[in-house]
């Protein structure tokens, strides 16, 4: 698997570094990296998607057409955590599946305490009836 970083690609693609970080901000759906900080690197498809911006841009397509032609060819890459990475779908449903799990037992949690809440307020209820008095049972009551 070969990996880029940003030097790497602006030098194979014979364009400013500043013009890869743009092309990479602007169509970040097909920008495939690992790692992150100084320690990203970009895959195979990245380099692939930069030459066909590079080409699309200098004939003037305008952002909705490249990100078309790259929808066509490639597959996206969403935003996790704010970083962008590759993730294959197995490992998306085994995170998914973690985040389900995990609300399921934060859920089973707060029916566990409301329900206690609801024993705790019937209790309540039960101890003020027994101990309720009438006025006059107040009135000679002996403390």
């Amino acid at each position: 698997m070969e990996l880029y970083t940003k030097q790497e690609l602006h030098k194979i693609l014979n364009i400013p570094p500043s013009t890869v970080s743009y092309y990479i901000d602007r169509h970040p759906y097909f920008m495939t990296s690992k790692g992150s900080g100084r320690k990203k690197r970009y895959l195979r498809q990245t380099l692939e998607a930069l030459k066909i911006i590079v080409e699309m841009s200098n004939n003037n397509s305008d952002k909705e057409t490249i990100d078309n032609k790259l929808s066509s060819l490639f597959s996206k890459e969403y935003p996790i955590e704010n970083t962008i990475t590759a993730i294959t779908t197995t490992e998306q449903q085994q995170r998914f599946i973690e985040v389900i799990s995990k609300s399921l037992r934060i859920l089973a949690d707060q029916k566990k305490d409301i329900q206690k809440l609801k024993d705790d307020v019937e209790e309540l209820k039960a101890y003020i009836k027994r101990n309720q008095l009438s006025w006059w049972q107040r009135l000679f009551k002996k403390e």
